[in-house]
């Protein structure tokens, strides 16, 4: 199956979330309305979804398949299991966060893997514009 264009739609959604989450901090540091705290969640339910399905589909994949690339292989590799780790941090701060005494300092354990997720995406969103101006 070819999963390019999930791959497209994954990065799209990265931008849009990206853009959801300034405005919501500009939104609420402008004291503007409270819905815009729900702005960044439609696009983080799409990459939840998109990432999943393409973790599902390339776990079916060759390691020697030219998906995997040689350079990019191993940040992307980092990049899928930060998203699982991802997952199991929002799962837990969800539990944690719904006890009669909430353990607060766990609402802050999905942000290390959400800044790998940010540093590896936004690698691989790069990579290839600065591999076809090198080319050149």
């Amino acid at each position: 199956m070819n999963i390019t264009w999930i791959r497209r739609t994954h990065r799209g959604l990265a931008v849009a979330f990206l853009a959801a989450v300034i405005i919501t901090v500009l939104g609420l540091s402008l004291s503007g309305p409270e819905w815009v705290v729900y702005l960044p969640l439609i696009p983080l339910a799409g990459l939840f979804l998109s990432g999943a399905l393409m973790f599902v589909l390339l776990v079916r994949v060759p390691r020697s398949s030219p998906v995997f690339g040689s350079s990019g292989g191993r940040v992307r590799q980092v990049h899928r299991w930060s998203a699982v780790i991802f997952v199991v941090a929002v799962v837990a701060t969800v539990i944690a966060l719904s006890q009669p005494e909430p353990i607060v300092w766990v609402s802050y354990l999905p942000l290390i893997p959400l800044a790998t997720l940010f540093l590896s995406g936004s690698f691989m969103f790069v990579s290839p514009s600065v591999g076809s101006r090198r080319a050149q």
